[in-house]
């Protein structure tokens, strides 16, 4: 029987050496050593890409659309005007505030100078107390109405410019929500957009992984590099799970409202990996040349990039073989 065990061992070791030649001269040989170390492990999910600053501007103001300055898809500058609004009313109230400031004014430097005028009479003796304090009291009405008219003015002024709605940052407008000629009131959506430059991504994992994902903090997104990775303090009740959210560092092509993949490191382990291209296939088999023993059939665990785990016909030392 031993015998027979030994035949069949040999006849699949001449059948290896058979369908894996040795390495040509033109192939480039390589070792690698077999070493203990930490495998990640991750789960896959769909992550959806938002704007950190994203907003829908309204109107403050009654009044008509004027001019809609932007469209869809083109970029605005923070502070830039992008929707005016015809308000007369405003016009007016400007206008009015301005004539009280001016009327007060005169009144006030009339005051002034007769506050100045009495004072000097009072100090020389040819005037009373009593009159002193009159012009003091007119002197002090028509300071509190100048500046009660000023500060109408200023309001009247800020109302003003809010007839011309400008950009908060700098963005891409998403969407356009009046055409000129429509009446607005306070609170009607003019115009919404995002910033490219700020975007994020949000995913939710099972609450199973909340600890580990919490202590490491490594998960990555296709096509963009991260900036931090924040876990969310709660979990949703509906579903049981908790929030990823993902930064992005500016320079990636994400778009806000896209679903991307998204990798989150889950667990960690011990174990053996080697290079991918050290793995040879043959039918069913997965085969590895041991430095100076030949072909040797592993089994395969999870692949990470250009590397592969071996779960089994491997061991810590030993040296294998392959072309690159």
């Amino acid at each position: 029987m031993l015998g027979s065990y030994r035949l069949i061992a040999a006849r699949i070791t001449l059948l290896i050496s058979v369908m894996l030649p040795s390495f040509g001269a033109a192939a480039q040989a390589a070792s690698h050593s077999i070493q203990i170390t930490e495998i990640k492990e991750f789960i896959q999910l769909q992550g959806l890409v938002e704007a950190a600053q994203q907003a829908t501007v309204s109107a403050q103001v009654a009044g008509r659309v004027n001019q809609v300055l932007v469209d869809v898809g083109e970029e605005v500058a923070a502070g830039s005007p992008i929707v005016t609004i015809t308000a007369l009313e405003h016009d007016h109230a400007v206008s009015q505030a301005q004539a009280e400031v001016a009327a007060w004014q005169v009144t006030f430097d009339l005051e002034a100078q007769e506050l100045a005028r009495i004072s000097r009479l009072t100090e020389q003796g040819l005037a009373s107390t009593a009159d002193l304090d009159r012009a003091k009291t007119r002197f002090d009405h028509a300071q509190a109405q100048l500046q009660g008219a000023q500060a109408a003015l200023a309001r009247s002024q800020e109302q003003l410019s809010y007839t011309v709605v400008k950009a908060p940052y700098s963005g891409i407008v998403s969407a356009r929500w009046v055409e000129p000629g429509e009446l607005v009131q306070p609170g009607t959506p003019l115009m919404s957009g995002f910033s490219p430059h700020h975007l994020r991504v949000h995913v939710d994992i099972p609450s199973t992984y909340g600890a580990f994902v919490k202590a490491h903090q490594q998960a990555w997104v296709h096509g963009a590099e991260l900036s931090r990775v924040t876990l969310f303090p709660t979990i949703d009740s509906a579903s049981g799970t908790l929030r990823l959210r993902l930064d992005v560092a500016a320079g990636s092509d994400l778009i806000p409202g896209h679903w991307v993949p998204v990798r989150v490191q889950v667990a960690a382990h011990s174990g053996i990996q080697i290079p991918r291209q050290a793995v040879q296939q043959r039918g069913e088999l997965q085969l590895v040349k041991i430095k100076d023993h030949g072909w040797r059939a592993v089994r395969l665990g999870t692949q990470e990039g250009d590397w592969v785990e071996i779960i089994s016909g491997l061991q810590a030392g030993e040296v294998i073989e392959y072309e690159h």
